[in-house]
């Protein structure tokens, strides 16, 4: 009689323990199907911003009264430079017009790698008069819904100095030099 109880409680446990791993696999694989996609949202590519890219200024030889500006990521995770960028010369009320054509994709840096904006401070047909001179650029990275900055701007010396500035205008980011300027 004990031998009969005996293996009716291991025939019972052996039951259950086989509900129990079916139970857990079909369990276990919403749970990794879950944590899949959550992962997902998680690694999402971040906006570029001051804080992961090193950002500077210099002047071009051509086009005439053009800078370059070049936002180098500096982090270990690649990001996006979305749309264009905004900059503030001195202490200008608005940013820089956006002119160019924008890119088809959004221009994503790996590690080490760099984006590019040209700008021009002033028309070639400005007679001098409207303006004001400047030697400070403020920087900003645009938000992934074109709403607005995102995260921190970095403020640049102008190269040589003083640069005047009426209507500046500036392009949007692209991955190499000869798009960016116009």
């Amino acid at each position: 009689m004990n031998i009969s109880a005996l293996s009716h409680r291991t025939l019972r446990g052996a039951a259950l323990a086989a509900v129990a791993v079916v139970t857990a696999s079909a369990f276990g694989a919403g749970v990794a199907s879950a944590a899949g996609s959550h992962g997902a949202t998680a690694t999402k590519t971040p906006t570029c911003t001051a804080a992961n890219t090193k950002v500077t200024v210099e002047k071009l030889q051509r086009p005439i009264n053009h800078l370059l500006i070049t936002a180098k990521n500096t982090s270990k995770k690649s990001c996006n430079a979305y749309n264009y960028v905004f900059l503030q010369y001195g202490e200008a009320q608005s940013p820089a017009q956006v002119w160019g054509e924008k890119p088809q994709s959004v221009v994503t840096l790996k590690p080490g790698q760099s984006a590019y904006a040209s700008t021009q401070p002033s028309s070639p047909a400005d007679d001098g008069t409207d303006g004001y001179y400047t030697s400070k650029l403020g920087v900003y990275f645009n938000s992934a819904n074109d709403q607005g900055s995102e995260g921190p701007g970095v403020t640049l010396n102008l190269p040589g100095g003083k640069t005047y500035v009426n209507d500046p205008h500036v392009t949007y980011w692209h991955d190499n030099v000869a798009d960016a300027i116009y």
